[in-house]
């Protein structure tokens, strides 16, 4: 009994001992540390449109896996795709000595992928299973910056047309319904769109709220789009460089000459900036304060010749102005300029160009690089081509911020 007595002791001994020094085995309340990654980028795949037809989502896939190395160990690159498939959760990763997409959540009913309730329901899945110190989104569609989506042609971000087709008819988000919608998780460190037009100030403004940075291009972009394989180092880098992954989207179609057909004299070429949203309130003030001084409909400026990203007139899309070139136009003091110049250059501290791009619907159009400002801004007109444009313009953030609603449009 007195050995059993002692053994008992010297058990109980050891159990309070190991308890002290071994809290997280004995310690139940504290319960298992939860994986946290240093930086999670979700790839929004909105693909249920003409981007399938030339499976330019399937290349991009491709173009991640190349670069897997690239991917650092303790982050995570995720990719929601909503293609002709059902709608999957990929991870993009190394198993063994080979890259593979990784499906880590399959959804069993089919996804609009251009209706915020999926993007919260995407966003709200990451959240909980890829908890991270920092994450990064980059929006994957057809783009038409902030023009509403419930109107025929325009399509703000995102399309699908919920056939399993190659059709661009279909739902579309709008800006402020995917702020609101992003303002439930942790703010970004950066959104991108690799998607057309969607380097708008109207766009960033709405945005400043759930992103530091904005990185999109003023114009059309590339059917390839965004070269992954050469991004994605810059987008994992701390602290974040927003300026690393433009020129590595740049120098892909700067540094060779890329025919959009194979042959002849239509090359692809890219325009890109990243907008720094904490300083788009002070870019708003003294935009407003410029807006109020120098707008007037009674003399209406003079437009020409300053660059257009969509180089049409047309009711349902505005042409997007190089907001650096109007406001150079339109602020007549140069020392307003150039308060207001600082104020842009500290909103918008990047922005790279290549000396043409392709438009779909003009074709090959060409920079003013002197000029260039890298962000399109609207600019309200008389014309009644552009009554429909003005009404919706007012439903922006920006309108009211930049001081249009003060000189009466």
């Amino acid at each position: 009994m007195r050995k059993l007595s002692s053994i008992v002791g010297y058990a109980y001994t050891m159990l309070m001992l190991l308890s002290i020094t071994s809290c997280n085995w004995f310690c139940p309340e504290d319960g298992p540390e939860e994986k946290s990654y240093d930086r999670t980028v979700l790839v929004y795949m909105a693909a249920e449109n003409s981007l399938s037809y030339g499976e330019f989502h399937e290349q991009d896939i491709d173009e991640m896996l190349l670069s897997v190395g690239d991917i650092p160990k303790n982050s995570r690159m995720l990719v929601y795709l909503d293609d002709t498939d059902k709608p999957r959760i990929m991870s993009i990763e190394r198993a063994g000595d080979a890259a593979t997409s990784k499906v880590l959540h399959q959804y069993e009913v089919e996804h609009n992928s251009g209706d915020t309730e999926t993007l919260r329901l995407v966003m709200e899945w990451v959240s909980e299973n890829s908890p991270s110190a920092s994450y990064g989104l980059i929006f994957w569609s057809h783009g038409d910056a902030w023009l509403p989506a419930k109107a025929p042609i325009q399509r703000s971000i995102c399309i699908d047309n919920e056939r399993n087709s190659y059709s661009n008819s279909g739902t579309k988000m709008d800006l402020d319904d995917v702020a609101e919608v992003l303002s439930d998780f942790p703010r970004f460190e950066f959104i991108m769109f690799d998607a057309c037009f969607m380097q708008a100030v109207e766009v960033a403004y709405e945005l400043r709220n759930v992103a530091r940075y904005v990185i999109a291009s003023p114009a059309e972009i590339p059917n390839p789009g965004a070269p992954y394989d050469r991004m994605m180092k810059p987008l994992f880098s701390v602290p974040f460089q927003a300026e690393s992954v433009i020129d590595a989207y740049y120098r892909v179609y700067n540094d060779s000459v890329m025919s959009v057909f194979g042959y002849g004299s239509d090359r692809y070429g890219v325009s890109l900036s990243a907008i720094d949203c904490d300083c788009l309130d002070d870019l708003a003030t003294v935009t407003a304060e410029m807006v109020v001084k120098y707008v007037s409909q009674d003399a209406p400026l003079e437009l020409d010749n300053i660059q257009r990203y969509y180089p049409l007139t047309s009711k349902s899309r505005p042409e997007y102005y190089d907001m650096n070139g109007y406001m150079l136009r339109l602020i007549a003091d140069e020392a307003d300029y150039a308060r207001w110049k600082h104020a842009f250059d500290r909103a918008v501290p990047y922005g790279r160009s290549t000396e043409w791009w392709y438009s779909n619907d003009a074709r090959m159009q060409y920079v003013d690089l002197e000029l260039f400002g890298g962000v399109s801004c609207y600019v309200p007109q008389s014309s009644s081509v552009y009554e429909s444009l003005n009404n919706k313009f007012r439903s922006t953030a920006w309108y009211t911020a930049a001081g249009w609603d003060r000189v009466g449009w």
